[in-house]
């Protein structure tokens, strides 16, 4: 494993960019490094100081993903930005893929970093993989946020992703197409926000994510892997507090799968004491169509179930039992 520290990652020159959703500075100070986990080299960056939140991306984009929560985010905690394996500035290996193989990078990653526990943050697919880690490795889940996912997709959830597939195969661009970038804005972006500047901005911002963060080989897997999963069986080996979080104009990933799909709310009553959080208003990326809600919820729940506050309790209740 090896690290550095540096100025955040420039890939992006023009005021569109997505550093203008992230609000990060030009002197805001990173560890930036590579581990070796599970036979592929995966990037990682890491901010802040406190407990550790591992955030997991969705399919396509990389840790851009998490672009305008890092910043808020790290003023509490010490966040694990990273590019699973497939995307970005990790290894990108044509292989077998489903939610259980990247479920198991992220516990490679928490040993290649020393972590033992670890606040999980998943959105999309990455709320997807972040329902196995948890129901996996129970011991190593202080609390998750399942933003956005899904358990089971339906007919028409595996219709979305079919179209990914045939839009990056046909498409000269593959996955860098503008095509897939401005029908992934629609079904991803509230109405609101695409009526703003930045909303316009953020198509030509995911079409330069998905060009640079894939390879079109593990893009295809990737969609082909949540069109086939069957997530249910892990909702109730989650032990951890659990939140689900997301929009209630989300087209990608429903509330209601329909009758053949397990969406957002079947996650919610699946796994033992989950809360749900519904942002109004939202589509599918709450974190960049309204980053303040995200965050403030992300926020309040990883602190409300962080390990100080379990010692507290632990201790409280121990007092209690003396009196």
């Amino acid at each position: 494993m090896r690290a550095s520290l540096t100025a955040p990652l420039r890939l992006f020159n023009r005021v569109s960019d997505i550093l203008r959703y992230s609000g990060a500075s030009d002197s805001e100070e990173r560890v930036e490094g590579t581990a070796r986990v599970n036979g592929v080299e995966l990037w990682y960056e890491i901010s802040g100081e406190g407990e550790p939140v591992v955030q997991i991306h969705g399919a396509g984009f990389g840790h851009f993903n998490f672009a305008p929560a890092t910043p808020e985010l790290a003023q509490h905690f010490k966040v694990v930005d990273f590019d699973m394996r497939g995307y970005g500035k990790s290894d990108r290996p044509v292989q077998h893929y489903d939610m259980e193989v990247w479920a198991d990078d992220v516990a490679g990653l928490l040993d290649a970093l020393d972590v033992s526990e670890a606040h999980i943050h998943g959105t999309s697919m990455g709320g997807m993989i972040a329902i196995v880690f948890a129901g996996k490795y129970p011991e190593r889940t202080a609390s998750v946020v399942i933003n956005c996912a899904a358990a089971k997709l339906g007919a028409a959830g595996r219709l979305v992703f079919k179209n990914w597939i045939d839009i990056a195969t046909l498409d000269p661009d593959g996955p860098g197409s503008r095509i897939l970038a401005e029908l992934i804005s629609w079904q991803a972006l509230s109405k609101a926000f695409l009526e703003t500047p930045d909303g316009v901005a953020a198509i030509d911002t995911i079409q330069q994510i998905l060009r640079d963060s894939n390879r079109l080989e593990v893009f295809n897997a990737a969609c082909e892997a949540m069109c086939d999963m069957d997530l249910r069986a892990w909702l109730p080996k989650i032990t951890s507090p659990a939140l689900v979080l997301g929009g209630d104009e989300d087209l990608m990933t429903p509330w209601d799968q329909g009758p053949g799909g397990a969406g957002q709310q079947a996650i919610a009553n699946g796994i033992p004491g989950a809360e749900a959080h519904v942002i109004r208003g939202s589509n599918h990326s709450t974190i960049f169509d309204n980053t303040a809600e995200h965050n403030r919820a992300v926020i309040d729940f990883f602190t409300r179930h962080g390990l100080a506050a379990r010692a507290a309790a632990v201790g409280g209740g121990a007092a209690e039992a003396q009196t």
